[in-house]
Protein backbone atom coordinates (compact mmCIF):
# COMPACT_ATOMS: atom_id res chain seq x y z
CA UNK A 1 0.00 0.00 0.00
CA UNK A 2 1.28 3.02 -1.11
CA UNK A 3 1.78 6.16 1.27
CA UNK A 4 -0.98 7.56 -0.19
CA UNK A 5 -3.63 5.38 0.46
CA UNK A 6 -2.50 5.13 3.75
CA UNK A 7 -3.03 8.68 4.35
CA UNK A 8 -6.83 8.40 2.41
CA UNK A 9 -7.49 5.31 4.78
CA UNK A 10 -6.10 7.00 7.63
CA UNK A 11 -8.54 10.36 7.09
CA UNK A 12 -11.65 8.33 5.89
CA UNK A 13 -10.86 5.98 9.33
CA UNK A 14 -11.01 9.05 11.61
CA UNK A 15 -13.75 10.93 9.83
CA UNK A 16 -15.64 8.08 11.13
CA UNK A 17 -14.12 7.62 14.40
CA UNK A 18 -13.92 11.10 15.19
CA UNK A 19 -17.63 11.45 16.72
CA UNK A 20 -17.47 8.60 18.71
CA UNK A 21 -13.77 9.98 20.38
CA UNK A 22 -15.48 12.91 21.12
CA UNK A 23 -18.18 11.05 22.80
CA UNK A 24 -15.50 9.31 24.67
CA UNK A 25 -14.23 12.07 25.83
CA UNK A 26 -16.68 13.87 26.74
CA UNK A 27 -18.45 10.82 28.64
CA UNK A 28 -15.04 10.36 30.28
CA UNK A 29 -14.75 13.34 31.92
CA UNK A 30 -18.40 13.89 32.91
CA UNK A 31 -18.06 10.07 34.62
CA UNK A 32 -15.49 11.31 37.23
CA UNK A 33 -17.08 14.59 38.02
CA UNK A 34 -18.99 14.75 41.46
CA UNK A 35 -22.81 13.16 40.60
CA UNK A 36 -24.13 16.63 43.44
CA UNK A 37 -23.42 18.73 41.09
CA UNK A 38 -26.36 17.63 38.64
CA UNK A 39 -28.70 17.50 41.57
CA UNK A 40 -28.18 13.57 41.82
CA UNK A 41 -27.92 12.15 45.74
CA UNK A 42 -28.01 8.84 47.40
CA UNK A 43 -29.24 7.95 50.94
CA UNK A 44 -28.51 5.07 51.96
CA UNK A 45 -28.57 5.72 55.83
CA UNK A 46 -30.45 2.82 58.24
CA UNK A 47 -32.41 3.80 61.27
CA UNK A 48 -30.31 1.71 64.20
CA UNK A 49 -32.15 -1.73 65.45
CA UNK A 50 -31.01 -3.28 67.98
CA UNK A 51 -29.92 -6.76 66.99
CA UNK A 52 -30.18 -8.28 70.85
CA UNK A 53 -33.89 -8.55 69.69
CA UNK A 54 -33.49 -11.03 67.18
CA UNK A 55 -35.67 -14.02 68.91
CA UNK A 56 -35.91 -16.26 65.73
CA UNK A 57 -33.22 -18.66 64.32
CA UNK A 58 -32.57 -18.80 60.91
CA UNK A 59 -34.01 -22.97 61.13
CA UNK A 60 -37.20 -21.11 62.26
CA UNK A 61 -37.39 -18.41 59.70
CA UNK A 62 -36.95 -20.94 56.91
CA UNK A 63 -39.88 -23.26 58.07
CA UNK A 64 -42.10 -20.19 58.39
CA UNK A 65 -41.09 -19.36 54.68
CA UNK A 66 -42.34 -23.03 54.36
CA UNK A 67 -45.62 -22.49 55.90
CA UNK A 68 -45.90 -19.45 53.86
CA UNK A 69 -45.51 -20.56 50.23
CA UNK A 70 -46.36 -23.42 50.99
CA UNK A 71 -43.75 -25.68 49.36
CA UNK A 72 -40.72 -27.50 50.87
CA UNK A 73 -37.72 -25.93 50.28
CA UNK A 74 -34.41 -26.55 49.10
CA UNK A 75 -32.32 -23.85 51.30
CA UNK A 76 -29.34 -22.84 50.05
CA UNK A 77 -28.37 -19.28 51.94
CA UNK A 78 -29.91 -17.20 55.06
CA UNK A 79 -28.08 -14.18 55.58
CA UNK A 80 -29.47 -11.20 57.91
CA UNK A 81 -30.28 -7.97 56.14
CA UNK A 82 -31.90 -4.50 57.85
CA UNK A 83 -34.12 -2.65 55.56
CA UNK A 84 -35.41 0.31 57.13
CA UNK A 85 -36.99 -0.41 60.43
CA UNK A 86 -36.98 -3.84 60.03
CA UNK A 87 -34.96 -6.48 60.29
CA UNK A 88 -34.72 -9.69 58.06
CA UNK A 89 -33.69 -13.24 57.14
CA UNK A 90 -33.19 -12.85 53.48
CA UNK A 91 -33.75 -16.51 52.27
CA UNK A 92 -32.67 -18.00 49.07
CA UNK A 93 -33.90 -21.54 47.95
CA UNK A 94 -33.48 -23.37 44.97
CA UNK A 95 -36.08 -22.98 42.10
CA UNK A 96 -37.90 -19.86 44.87
CA UNK A 97 -38.08 -15.63 44.53
CA UNK A 98 -35.40 -14.65 47.68
CA UNK A 99 -38.17 -14.99 50.68
CA UNK A 100 -37.90 -12.41 53.76
CA UNK A 101 -38.89 -13.48 56.91
CA UNK A 102 -38.93 -10.59 59.93
CA UNK A 103 -36.30 -12.34 62.29
CA UNK A 104 -37.89 -9.90 65.26
CA UNK A 105 -41.51 -10.67 64.69
CA UNK A 106 -41.47 -13.81 62.44
CA UNK A 107 -43.77 -12.67 60.15
CA UNK A 108 -43.42 -12.92 55.43
CA UNK A 109 -42.14 -8.92 54.59
CA UNK A 110 -42.49 -7.43 51.45
CA UNK A 111 -41.33 -4.56 50.08
CA UNK A 112 -44.47 -2.42 48.97
CA UNK A 113 -45.00 0.72 47.14
CA UNK A 114 -45.87 2.16 50.53
CA UNK A 115 -43.11 1.47 52.26
CA UNK A 116 -41.12 2.63 48.92
CA UNK A 117 -42.94 6.23 50.04
CA UNK A 118 -41.85 6.05 53.23
CA UNK A 119 -38.25 6.12 52.81
CA UNK A 120 -37.82 8.12 50.45
CA UNK A 121 -39.61 10.61 52.58
CA UNK A 122 -37.45 9.73 55.56
CA UNK A 123 -34.35 9.96 53.25
CA UNK A 124 -35.06 13.21 51.64
CA UNK A 125 -37.11 15.09 54.14
CA UNK A 126 -40.06 15.42 51.19
CA UNK A 127 -43.87 16.12 52.09
CA UNK A 128 -45.25 16.88 48.48
CA UNK A 129 -47.98 14.52 47.67
CA UNK A 130 -47.67 10.92 46.33
CA UNK A 131 -47.65 11.05 42.11
CA UNK A 132 -46.19 7.57 41.86
CA UNK A 133 -45.21 4.51 43.38
CA UNK A 134 -44.18 1.98 41.12
CA UNK A 135 -42.50 -1.33 41.24
CA UNK A 136 -39.83 -1.95 38.50
CA UNK A 137 -39.11 -5.35 37.32
CA UNK A 138 -37.39 -4.31 33.67
CA UNK A 139 -35.20 -1.31 33.06
CA UNK A 140 -37.19 0.99 30.95
CA UNK A 141 -36.41 5.00 29.62
CA UNK A 142 -36.74 6.25 33.26
CA UNK A 143 -34.07 3.36 34.31
CA UNK A 144 -31.97 1.85 31.65
CA UNK A 145 -29.43 0.59 33.60
CA UNK A 146 -28.77 -0.47 37.51
CA UNK A 147 -30.15 -3.52 40.11
CA UNK A 148 -33.60 -4.39 39.80
CA UNK A 149 -36.02 -4.62 41.23
CA UNK A 150 -36.85 -1.30 42.03
CA UNK A 151 -38.97 0.97 43.17
CA UNK A 152 -39.69 4.67 41.06
CA UNK A 153 -41.23 7.24 43.57
CA UNK A 154 -42.11 10.69 42.39
CA UNK A 155 -44.15 13.55 43.81
CA UNK A 156 -45.61 16.23 43.03
CA UNK A 157 -43.44 19.04 43.74
CA UNK A 158 -42.68 20.43 40.72
CA UNK A 159 -39.33 19.65 40.26
CA UNK A 160 -39.29 16.60 38.06
CA UNK A 161 -37.41 14.45 40.48
CA UNK A 162 -37.69 10.28 40.39
CA UNK A 163 -36.40 8.40 43.40
CA UNK A 164 -35.52 4.78 42.86
CA UNK A 165 -35.44 3.08 46.09
CA UNK A 166 -33.44 -0.38 46.07
CA UNK A 167 -35.40 -3.62 46.88
CA UNK A 168 -32.45 -5.49 48.37
CA UNK A 169 -30.79 -3.02 50.16
CA UNK A 170 -33.57 0.32 50.72
CA UNK A 171 -31.22 2.62 49.12
CA UNK A 172 -32.38 5.84 47.66
CA UNK A 173 -31.19 7.31 44.84
CA UNK A 174 -32.66 10.64 43.62
CA UNK A 175 -32.40 11.65 40.23
CA UNK A 176 -33.32 15.07 38.05
CA UNK A 177 -33.47 15.93 34.80
CA UNK A 178 -29.55 17.23 34.58
CA UNK A 179 -28.55 14.14 36.40
CA UNK A 180 -30.69 12.11 33.67
CA UNK A 181 -28.70 14.07 30.66
CA UNK A 182 -25.21 13.22 32.45
CA UNK A 183 -26.30 9.38 32.78
CA UNK A 184 -27.63 9.56 29.17
CA UNK A 185 -23.81 11.15 28.38
CA UNK A 186 -21.96 9.36 29.92
CA UNK A 187 -23.38 5.76 29.32
CA UNK A 188 -22.35 6.23 25.33
CA UNK A 189 -18.88 5.83 27.38
CA UNK A 190 -19.55 2.09 26.99
CA UNK A 191 -22.20 2.00 24.80
CA UNK A 192 -25.05 1.12 27.14
CA UNK A 193 -27.44 2.26 25.04
CA UNK A 194 -26.79 -0.74 22.31
CA UNK A 195 -27.33 -3.39 25.24
CA UNK A 196 -30.50 -1.47 25.86
CA UNK A 197 -32.03 -1.42 22.89
CA UNK A 198 -30.86 -4.62 21.18
CA UNK A 199 -30.74 -6.80 24.62
CA UNK A 200 -27.40 -8.36 23.78
CA UNK A 201 -24.36 -8.02 25.79
CA UNK A 202 -22.29 -9.84 23.28
CA UNK A 203 -23.18 -7.07 20.66
CA UNK A 204 -22.20 -4.23 22.60
CA UNK A 205 -19.18 -5.92 23.93
CA UNK A 206 -18.23 -6.73 20.37
CA UNK A 207 -18.71 -3.22 19.06
CA UNK A 208 -16.11 -1.95 22.20
CA UNK A 209 -13.32 -4.38 20.91
CA UNK A 210 -14.08 -3.20 17.12
CA UNK A 211 -14.06 0.41 17.49
CA UNK A 212 -10.78 0.20 19.65
CA UNK A 213 -9.82 -1.74 17.16
CA UNK A 214 -10.78 0.47 14.14
CA UNK A 215 -9.24 3.54 16.49
CA UNK A 216 -5.77 1.53 17.37
CA UNK A 217 -5.40 0.78 13.19
CA UNK A 218 -5.78 4.60 12.58
CA UNK A 219 -2.98 5.47 15.04
CA UNK A 220 -0.99 3.04 13.78
CA UNK A 221 -1.24 4.49 9.85
CA UNK A 222 -1.14 7.82 11.37
CA UNK A 223 3.01 6.92 13.46
CA UNK A 224 3.65 5.24 10.26
CA UNK A 225 3.17 8.55 8.17
CA UNK A 226 4.98 10.23 9.97
CA UNK A 227 8.46 8.49 10.00
CA UNK A 228 10.85 10.09 7.86
CA UNK A 229 10.10 8.44 5.20
CA UNK A 230 7.54 10.62 4.10
CA UNK A 231 9.30 13.41 4.59
CA UNK A 232 12.11 12.90 2.41
CA UNK A 233 9.73 11.69 0.39
CA UNK A 234 8.30 15.11 -0.11
CA UNK A 235 11.59 16.96 -0.37
CA UNK A 236 12.55 14.87 -3.03
CA UNK A 237 9.08 14.97 -5.08
CA UNK A 238 9.64 19.18 -4.76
Amino acid sequence: MTRGQFRTLHKWIFIFMGAIILAWCASGILMVLPMQWFGAAVDGVQPAIDYRNITLSPAEAAARLEQHTGTRLDVRRIQLQQIHEHLLYQINAEGHATGYIDALTGGYFEFTPDLAEQITRTAFDIDAPLAESTRLTEHDTSYPFGQLPVFRVRFADGTGSRYFVNESSARVSRSTALSRLRSAIVSLHTFEPVEYFTHSSKLRKNLLVLTGAITMLGAIIGYILALPGGRKHKQAAG
